[in-house]
């Protein structure tokens, strides 16, 4: 009997040893917390494309490794518009001297009516251009401003004629210049020729053409005139025919300046014609950004 006593009193000894460390382990001590692998985090890239929906947006993170193999049914783009991405800033400053300049199928278009001839627009105009140019920009990795002054409408409010425009605007300009660095600066035109003088059609594409006018009549002109040649012959490197060339003015009854003397990088530039339509602008819009990148911006792609 004594014997079988000891020999349960061992058993049940053994018994809560083998439960004890188990018990404890259930004890909720602060330690005893079960540790688990932080939840990975997620990224959204966003693709740098002008105007992107909210569907378009969902397509474009939906799978984080497309299939980057090429559409054996799709033609290649003969001419595709890269992103670029400086490897330092590049500052762009546009500005609308004549900012009421109008393009006549535009203005029908956008206010329902037939073409006429209308030079001047105080709503649909290059001014009201804007956000589409800057959007080109920005699609080719360069960081684009505005002068934000309707030069016209600002020169009807002080009673001052169209021949003042490059004077009355010359002071704003010359403030904007100290107040920031840029790499280039750019005052888009109208040009008032026709449609013949002003339209490219290559591979079936038709362009709105741009040419570059030099004032010559002050000391640092060369340097505007460099940057100008450099532009005109990269734009035509990449579209053949879609630049004019270079205008020198100087002499009698000419400007002969354009403010260019207050920046050696500032161009102007004739942008199509009176004749051009919205979809021709576009196109060429699209590849004077590609082109400023490739002339003056030091990228990677």
């Amino acid at each position: 009997m004594l014997y079988m006593e000891k020999m349960k009193r061992l058993s049940f000894l053994l018994l809560f040893l083998f439960v004890l460390p188990i018990a404890i382990g259930q004890l909720p001590f602060p330690n005893n917390k079960v540790a688990t692998a932080p939840e990975e985090q997620k990224y959204m890239v966003y693709a740098a494309t002008p105007n992107i929906s909210e569907s378009e947006e969902e397509l474009v993170n939906e799978d984080p490794e497309p299939d980057q193999s090429p559409d054996p049914n799709q033609s290649p783009d003969p001419n595709p518009i890269q992103q670029l991405q400086p490897s330092t800033p590049f500052n762009v400053l546009m500005l609308y001297t004549h900012s009421h300049e109008s393009y006549k199928q535009v203005v029908a278009e956008t206010k329902g009516l037939k073409p006429t001839y209308n030079d001047y627009d105080d709503q649909t105009n290059i001014f009201g251009m804007q956000e589409m140019m800057k959007q080109y920009l920005q699609l080719n990795g360069i960081t684009p401003s505005v002068l934000d002054f309707d030069v016209m409408a600002e020169m009807v409010n002080n009673g001052k004629k169209f021949h003042q425009a490059y004077k009355f605007v010359r002071p704003v300009l010359a403030e904007q210049l100290t107040k920031q660095k840029y790499d280039l600066v750019l005052d888009l035109h109208r040009d008032s020729v026709p449609a013949k003088a002003t339209t490219l059609v290559l591979d079936g594409e038709r362009y709105a053409k741009v040419a570059f006018v030099i004032g010559a009549e002050h000391s640092g002109y060369k340097s505007n005139l460099a940057y100008a040649t450099a532009l005109s012959e990269q734009l035509n490197q990449m579209v053949p025919g879609i630049s004019r060339g270079i205008i020198k003015k100087q002499g009698d009854d000419v400007n002969g300046i354009y403010n260019q003397d207050l920046s050696p990088m500032m161009l102007l530039i004739e942008f199509g014609g009176i004749d051009n339509n919205e979809q021709e602008l576009e196109r060429t819009m699209a590849v004077l950004a590609q082109a400023i990148a490739k002339a003056f911006v030091e990228t990677s792609i």
